[in-house]
């Protein structure tokens, strides 16, 4: 489908299915519109009614009693417009809270290698920009251009049945109007479908730069950076700006073309009235449909754009649902019960084509027991965990747990028991227990206590003002790396996993904090089958098994005597970190 095409009937179908327990509202709201448009010849014929059937002869009660009906009529159509707008928005608004959510669980359902691939910016756009895009074409789009054609075409048969000479005559402007609305149509479509992908790029600038702010600041690039956002904020507004000329246009030229029907009829009208053959009142009430003929046909270019503006918006809506990046999930075995006897067989695993991030592993990960993954940055090693609870999925080769294959499981019951414990720990914009609990009801507030004291936390968090409730602030800025990490230790051991893997848990944070780490891991990895990925040795030498990966391969494993005696790449890790270089080597 071409960006930007109205009227796409297929799609516009497609977002009337959405309507679905709202479609009776949608069509009670068509019918009020209907009613609107079927009431517009009704007051012109008043006036002229008054004018020429009572004003002319002095009856003043007939012009009195026929003021009130004018007055009523004009009241009956303002609360059939206020109902009409009501009800309206209440179903757009329905119809894209249900978008809005179903977007949100897909986008939630993909998995982490699209993430890598596209912008968090982009999402920001589709879940917010685009879905009130939509929105407007169910309380604006489609019932105000069925109403405005509707109106039109009353009014313009009206028009002939009055007097069909006159008709012709005030109609003359308006195949130039159609041909400047077509123009004007064009512009704004284009002017839109740029103002669009210029949102997109300065949601993407601004998300990016605002969690990046401090390697902005470190390095001073507030400067640069800000030029760089001046000239996206500058076609941003080039782009409003060709629209608003646009409207700034046709606009005008709408009321010239008006004018000129005015100056026709008033031209063919009085010649009428020398004649005898046309009344005053009838020369009003032509004037008055004059302009309810072109305010439609002015509005109805408007809501066209409106319509068009929100097919653009579906569209890349509809493209982001059908989108097919979910983990495939065939699995029907309950992880409940796991015991964690993981192994990898002959595995291998890259991001894209053939780019092996790691190459035939061959690894036995034995239950209850302490695994720890070392090597160096790049050698696969978060790559390897990220595996075992799908988040990523491998090429070739085998994964099993419990004697059964990885994709045997059922998605959710394997995540919920394959915890996970990352160096850059994210924290919601919420309090201490919520982030703990991630807002899962079936665990209480005694509960996450007694996770807290378990792995010897809960002092500190009831050193924090307010304690369990105290709001961490966006990412968890309001605390610590260390703090942060140790939330993360009382997530994970209320989640209570069957295995868990620790990746990086223990870089990057001060001393202090290391020991309340390294005795929170003892807490967590007792009796549970446990990965534990770590660049300071010192935490996994009492680990059963270490596995070293070089360039994705395993290169050797052992315990920590046995990789030393070997002398092989462990030993000179361990060197590097604990003696003088020039004695590794």
């Amino acid at each position: 489908m071409a960006e930007g095409k109205a009227f796409d009937l297929s799609l516009l179908r497609r977002l009337y299915g959405r309507s679905g327990s709202y479609r009776g509202l949608f069509w009670v709201t068509a019918g009020l519109v209907m009613l609107l448009a079927m009431l517009s010849p009704v007051r012109p014929r008043l006036v002229e009614d008054i004018l020429d059937n009572h004003l002319a002869i002095g009856d003043k009660e007939g012009v009195v009693r026929l003021t009130i009906a004018f007055i009523a009529i004009l009241l009956v159509e303002s609360v059939i417009q206020f109902v009409q707008t009501y009800l309206a928005n209440k179903v757009a608004q329905s119809i894209t809270l249900d978008m809005r959510a179903e977007l949100f669980r897909h986008i939630v359902s993909f998995r982490l290698r699209y993430f890598d691939k596209t912008p968090v910016g982009q999402f920001v756009t589709r879940l917010i920009g685009d879905i009130d895009g939509i929105a407007e074409v169910f309380s604006v789009g489609l019932l105000d251009i069925m109403r405005d054609l509707l109106k039109l075409v009353v009014i313009i048969t009206y028009m002939f049945w009055m007097d069909w000479q006159m008709t012709l005559i005030v109609l003359i402007p308006i195949p130039v109007l159609f041909y400047a609305t077509r123009l004007f149509q064009l512009a704004v479509r284009r002017s839109f479908q740029d103002v669009r992908n210029e949102v997109a790029r300065i949601n993407v600038f601004v998300q990016e730069h605002v969690t990046g702010m401090n390697i902005v600041q470190v390095f001073n690039r507030e400067e640069v950076e800000s030029r760089k956002f001046y000239q996206i904020n500058r076609e941003h507004r080039n782009a409003h700006i060709r629209g608003i000329w646009a409207y700034s246009v046709f606009f005008p030229v709408v009321e010239l073309l008006s004018a000129a029907s005015i100056a026709l009829m008033l031209w063919w009208g009085v010649g009428s009235s020398l004649a005898g053959d046309m009344t005053p009142g009838r020369l009003m009430s032509f004037s008055l449909f004059i302009t309810m003929m072109y305010r439609p046909i002015r509005q109805m270019a408007d809501n066209f754009n409106v319509l068009q503006m929100g097919v653009v918006n579906a569209e890349r809506v509809f493209k982001v649902l059908d989108t097919d990046q979910s983990e495939i999930n065939k699995g029907t075995i309950d992880a409940s019960s796991i015991r964690g006897d993981i192994e990898l067989k002959n595995l291998w695993f890259a991001y894209d084509d053939e780019n092996w991030v790691l190459r035939d592993i061959n690894l036995a990960i034995k239950p209850g027991k302490m695994t720890a993954i070392v090597g160096s940055t790049g050698s696969g090693k978060s790559s390897m965990v990220n595996l075992i609870n799908r988040f990523y999925t491998f090429q070739k080769g085998e994964l099993i747990i419990d004697g059964r294959r990885v994709d045997e499981y059922e998605l959710t019951s394997l995540r919920r028991n394959v915890g996970m414990v990352l160096q850059d720990v994210f924290l919601f914009s919420d309090t201490i227990f919520n982030n703990i609990t991630l807002k899962d009801p079936s665990v209480t507030r005694e509960m996450a206590e007694h996770a807290a004291r378990e792995v010897g936390v809960h002092d500190f968090i009831m050193s924090l003002p307010g304690g369990y409730d105290y709001h961490v602030r966006e990412r968890g800025g309001m605390l610590s790396v260390g703090q942060r990490q140790l939330i993360s230790f009382v997530r994970a051991y209320v989640a209570s996993p069957r295995i868990l893997i620790l990746d990086e848990a223990t870089s990057s944070i001060d001393p202090e904090s290391e020991k309340l780490i390294q005795y929170a891991t003892e807490r967590l990895t007792q009796d549970r089958t446990s990965v534990v990925i770590a660049h300071r040795l010192s935490t996994i030498q009492h680990a059963d098994q270490i596995v070293v990966l070089h360039h994705g391969e395993v290169v050797e494993t052992g315990t920590h005597d046995e990789l030393m005696a070997l002398n092989g790449f462990y030993k000179r890790l361990f060197l590097l970190q604990f003696q003088d270089p020039e004695n590794a080597a």
